[in-house]
């Protein structure tokens, strides 16, 4: 646990509209973008059922909504799935995230499919795959999920961030 990455990540949250993100998905997918894009956060990340997860970063959520800076409320999707909203607390005293506001707004835009397509596919850049070799591995882990346009979309989203795609 680091106090500057809960600060940080409160500071996200509360850069989205009206203070809110809605899905840890969303934000496990986000911190993971910015972090490549200069955030000043140094979750570490594994390859995980959607794609890029942290440990920690899960473990901050928590500590959040105890030190009073989020509020974190389950609800069901209309299919029966669980999924959490995330709400900025606006008394708190937070880092200005205005720096990365241009990389915020692309990736609150992106739909959380898109958003995971991204985040693995960097993820995969990262450790090393080529482009070809990193579009093989996100096909064989997302499958459907590239369809209909979304591997595209999530490839335009990582270049609009400016991060390396070919």
């Amino acid at each position: 646990m680091s106090i500057e990455n809960c600060r940080w990540l409160a500071g996200l949250i509360a850069a989205h509209p009206e203070g809110e993100v809605v899905g840890r998905t969303r934000l496990q997918k986000e911190v993971k973008l910015l972090q490549h894009c200069g955030f000043p956060t140094d979750y570490s990340y594994m390859i995980h059922f959607y794609g890029p997860y942290s440990e920690e970063l899960q473990s901050d959520i928590g500590l959040l909504e105890a030190f009073g800076l989020i509020d974190e409320t389950g609800t069901m999707s209309r299919e029966g799935n669980p999924y959490y909203i995330l709400r900025a607390r606006t008394s708190a005293d937070l880092p200005d995230v205005g720096q990365f506001r241009r990389q915020i707004d692309f990736l609150k835009d992106a739909s959380t499919v898109v958003l995971e397509l991204a985040a693995t596919y960097d993820a995969f850049r990262e450790a090393g795959s080529d482009h070809k070799e990193a579009l093989v591995r996100l096909h064989r882990k997302k499958g459907s999920k590239c369809d209909n346009g979304n591997e595209e979309k999530a490839l335009e989203l990582l270049r609009q961030l400016g991060l390396d795609v070919e």
